[in-house]
């Protein structure tokens, strides 16, 4: 089994982050560079018209030279129709610029089976082992279910199971870092209550 982490017992934005947006449109109309934290740019966003309303991700990171010293991060924001205001944020992430992160990447699926979009976000930390950290963030609910670091690895959302899937390299005691012995493929379905378990695993040699 994966580990997991479960809903958070409170909802956290990062610091500079506008309390609220104003206008009630869909996440495919929004400005989305009015949901960033003061000071930051947009890098990319993501929305998705969830079970419980739109949402969106958006990544932003501040407005630097210098591209390795950049505090960078994502923010959930969620849509309640008809309410005031309509648009607020739900959850975030942010790096310090001395934690290393290069980029922040996203994408959309439904990863949690109940045909809802979810969000699977990575930040970037490069090196020679191309790490990176990953979420999984049920938009529904806007609660990060999963998040992991890893190197010499890639995570992508698995359809049938639907869960993910993780492809890594796997290293013998002795081999350099340009040749792995083997690839490993590991696939996880999501089964609540107990997260995403491990149902396939298929290692190919090099």
């Amino acid at each position: 089994m994966l580990p997991s982490v479960g809903p958070s017992p409170t909802i956290t934005v990062p610091e500079g982050t506008p309390d609220a947006y104003d206008e009630d449109v869909p996440a495919t109309e929004i400005p989305v560079d009015e949901l960033v934290p003061t000071g930051t740019a947009v890098t990319g966003s993501w929305p998705a018209p969830t079970s419980a309303g739109d949402a969106i991700v958006v990544a932003f990171e501040d407005r630097t030279a210098d591209p390795f010293a950049a505090a960078r991060g994502f923010v959930v924001w969620r849509r309640d129709e008809g309410a005031d205001p309509p648009w607020r944020p739900a959850f975030g992430v942010m790096s310090r610029a001395r934690d290393g992160v290069l980029a922040v990447q996203g994408s959309i699926d439904d990863i949690t089976g109940d045909d809802s979009p979810d969000a699977l976000m990575v930040e970037r930390t490069g090196g020679v082992g191309n790490c990176g950290r990953w979420w999984v963030i049920d938009l529904s609910a806007a609660d990060p279910i999963w998040r992991r670091s890893m190197c010499d690895a890639e995570v992508v959302a698995h359809r049938d199971p639907t869960g993910l899937e993780i492809t890594a390299t796997v290293y013998e005691p002795g081999d350099p870092h340009c040749c792995p012995s083997s690839i490993r493929t590991t696939v996880y379905a999501y089964r609540p209550p107990d997260g995403f378990v491990k149902v396939s695993e298929e290692t190919t040699e090099l």
